[in-house]
Formats: C-alpha cells, sequence, structure tokens
C-alpha cells in the first residue's frame, strides 16, 4: 500500500496558469508528436510480429529432356505443383510480440518522461518570470521611494543640514536601482521567449500574480514509491528489463530454427503399354542442421540478459537518486516556507516600521541620514528575499513534479492498493 499524492491545478494556493500552460505546451510540441509516433509504429509492428512467413506455391517443368523439352518423350517428365510452409518453432511467434510489445511500452514511457520534463520546464519557467517581474515591481516601488528621499535630502543640502555625501549615496541607489530595472527587462525577454517557444507559438503574453503566498511542503511520504508508481523514467526501465528477459527467451528459442515442409503433385502426360502416366505426389520436411544457430543463440541470450541486468541497476540508481533528490527539495522547501513566515510575521513590518519612525526623525533633525539611508537598503533586500523565497516554494513543487512524476501538495488523497 501507498499514499498517493494529489494531483491538483489550484491546490494550495497553486495559479492555474502555470499549470494550464503546461499542458497547453504538452499538447503543442512537435517533438512530443513525433515521439508518439515513434511509440505508435512500434506497437503497429509488434502486432503483427511473429507472423508466419507466406507460403510458396511453385510450379516447375520437371525431367524434360533437353534436345526437345517436350513432356511427352521421357517417361520421368511432368508438370511438379509444389507448396512449402515453414513453422517457426513453438512459442517465437508469442515471444516475438512480447518483445515488441515491450519496446513500444519503453518508447511510450519514454515519451511520457520527455512530457514530465517539458510541464517542469514551463512551470519552472512560468514561475522564474514571476519573479523577475515581482523584482521589477519592487524595484519600481523602492526607485519611487528613493527620488522621493532624494529630493528631501536635497533640500536639506540646500540648507546645509546634511553634507553632500547624502546625495551621492543617494543617487549610486537611484542609479542601482535603474540598472536592476534593464537586468529584469532582459530576464523578461528571455523567459518570454522560452515560454513561447516551449507552446510552440509565435506571439506570446504572460499574466502572473502581484501577490505570491509561499507554498507549504508536503507531509513525509514514502517517495520512493510514489516515483515507482508514478514515474514514466522508472517504468521505462523496467519494461526495457522485462523486454530483456523475454529477448533471451527468445534466443533460446531461436537455437532451434524451425521445419520446413512441403508437399509436391506432378501431373505426367507420358501414356505407353509400359507406363501409363500414373501421376506422381511427394511430402517432405526439412530440418535445418544447427551448426552455427546455437552458438548465435547462446551469445544473444546472454546480451539479452547482460541488458536485463543494466536496466536493473538504472532502475535502482534512479530509485535512489529520488530519495537522495527529495530530501534535498524538501529542505529548500522548508527552509523558504519558514523564511517567507519569518519575513511575513517579523522581519519586513519591523524594518517597515523602522523606516518610517527614521524619516520622521529625519524630517524633524533627530535622526541622521546614514539610518534613513541603512533602513532603506534594508528593507529593499528584506522584501526581495522574502519575494525570492515565496518563489522558491513553487519552484521546488516543480522540481519535486520532474523527479516523482506526480505535483506533490500538502493535502493526501488515503491509500490506493
Amino acid at each position: 500500500m501507498l499514499t498517493m499524492l494529489l494531483m491538483m491545478a489550484a491546490a494550495e494556493g497553486q495559479p492555474a496558469d502555470a499549470w494550464a500552460l503546461a499542458e497547453r505546451a504538452v499538447r503543442a510540441s512537435p517533438a512530443l508528436e513525433g515521439l508518439q509516433a515513434r511509440a505508435a509504429s512500434l506497437h503497429h509492428r509488434a502486432r503483427v510480429a511473429g507472423a508466419w512467413s507466406d507460403p510458396v506455391l511453385s510450379v516447375e517443368l520437371s525431367n524434360a529432356p533437353v534436345t526437345s523439352l517436350s513432356l511427352g518423350d521421357h517417361p520421368m517428365s511432368g508438370t511438379q505443383l509444389r507448396l512449402q510452409q515453414h513453422l517457426p518453432p513453438p512459442g517465437r511467434s508469442r515471444l516475438l510480440r512480447s518483445v515488441g510489445e515491450g519496446r513500444a511500452e519503453v518508447a511510450d514511457e519514454a515519451t511520457a518522461e520527455a512530457a514530465l520534463r517539458l510541464r517542469a520546464h514551463v512551470v519552472r519557467s512560468w514561475w522564474e518570470l514571476t519573479r523577475i517581474r515581482g523584482l521589477r515591481r519592487l524595484t519600481d516601488a523602492h526607485l519611487a521611494r528613493s527620488e522621493e528621499l532624494l529630493a528631501s535630502v536635497r533640500v536639506r543640502f540646500e540648507t546645509g543640514g546634511v553634507g553632500q555625501y547624502a546625495v551621492v549615496r543617494l543617487e549610486v541607489l537611484r542609479d542601482r536601482l535603474r540598472d536592476d530595472l534593464g537586468d529584469f527587462e532582459r530576464a523578461d525577454t528571455e523567459l518570454v521567449s522560452a515560454l513561447t517557444a516551449a507552446l510552440a507559438s509565435d506571439e506570446e503574453t504572460f499574466e502572473t500574480p502581484a501577490e505570491i503566498p509561499a507554498l507549504p511542503p508536503p507531509p513525509p511520504q514514502a517517495w520512493t514509491e510514489v516515483a515507482r508508481a508514478h514515474r514514466p523514467a522508472l517504468r521505462r526501465w523496467t519494461h526495457e528489463r522485462r523486454a530483456a528477459e523475454q529477448g533471451a527467451r527468445l534466443a533460446r528459442v531461436d537455437a532451434f530454427r524451425g521445419v520446413t515442409l512441403w508437399a509436391g503433385y506432378r501431373v505426367r502426360t507420358i501414356d505407353t503399354p509400359q507406363d501409363a502416366g500414373v501421376d506422381f505426389a511427394s511430402l517432405g520436411v526439412g530440418v535445418p542442421l544447427p551448426l552455427s544457430s546455437v552458438r548465435r543463440s547462446r551469445g544473444e541470450r546472454e546480451a539479452a540478459l547482460s541488458e536485463a541486468v543494466s536496466a536493473s541497476a538504472h532502475e535502482q540508481a534512479l530509485l535512489d537518486a529520488v530519495d537522495a533528490d527529495m530530501q534535498a527539495i524538501l529542505a529548500r522547501w522548508r527552509r523558504a516556507s519558514d523564511k517567507v513566515a519569518l519575513y511575513d510575521d517579523t522581519l519586513i513590518p519591523s524594518a517597515t516600521a523602522a523606516l518610517q519612525l527614521a524619516r520622521a526623525d529625519f524630517a524633524v533633525g533627530r535622526a541622521d541620514f546614514a539610518s534613513v539611508f541603512d533602513t532603506e537598503v534594508e528593507l529593499v533586500d528584506l522584501e526581495r528575499s522574502r519575494l525570492q523565497a515565496a518563489v522558491q516554494t513553487h519552484l521546488q513543487q516543480a522540481e519535486a513534479l520532474a523527479v516523482l512524476g506526480v505535483r506533490p501538495t500538502t493535502s493526501t488523497l488515503g491509500e490506493a492498493p
């Protein structure tokens, strides 16, 4: 029994836009369409794998004298009709179909894994775009406050209340914020281009939320069992192993190449007192001599068994990576969630109040400029860090999706068999 994780588009404060875009990208991707077509072709081939070869019908002018090529000049001449059919060894057709279906299922899971990676990529890109736009909004707000403070400081400078260094420091802060806006504009363009390409679209505009709540981390789970149930890459290695094992059985069966049966009927035209020209019938069976097939079959069987061992090793390595990756993801997720709570409850309110008090005291000459400036810069850093941490919780959910094959939330649906 394993605990399955809820997979809902709008659960736990998650905007539907990111996941809706991810599904659009999956539907529109030409690369995925190509993988799906390849998997479909393998399924078609698997359905006809192991079909018997066609029977062979032959007509032969038999034992005609080379001097006349006449069927009536020799008592053994006649027209030979022959029907031949090759019979594969028992079980070979079934094993061929099984191996073919296994390869087709491997292609199906490879397609599903590519779709999973595309979903995670789109969600990550969308949240990165949300982060950049949030930072740009914060920077615009801080730039406006800096311009306001700069105007006040210039008045104080002209009256001799502060030194020129205060004006210069504020101008440096203002110019740094303006420079940051240029970086955000560039990153916005890059991320929009990446999302547009993922959607296979010519031009797209993407709306992102202004308020970004933190996403609480999920409760402890048996992550390897969740991944085993949902991760396409794990199912792929399972199908690889099973197909290789069936290939080993097929190689053993192929050591015996089957038999060939034939039947013939010779129509004779001779009619003499000594020979009334009775028609002849013949039956035959052919069995190949296993001079090389046994050795070749043994080598192919050993190769298939080695492929099965390799697939099992890859599956176990991926399971080990799932557990390690999820521990790292959850550590980052919990830390980011805790930071958002601390910033929202304590640090940002305290820094905001401190800035208001510092500005009020500066206005009446009870605080120096350095106190106001340092408090302003500290609030800028705290608000940016809070935004980064909130987005990080959503990015870690996308990372967990890529690792598990299903999106974890803070809710569960109970147990499934």
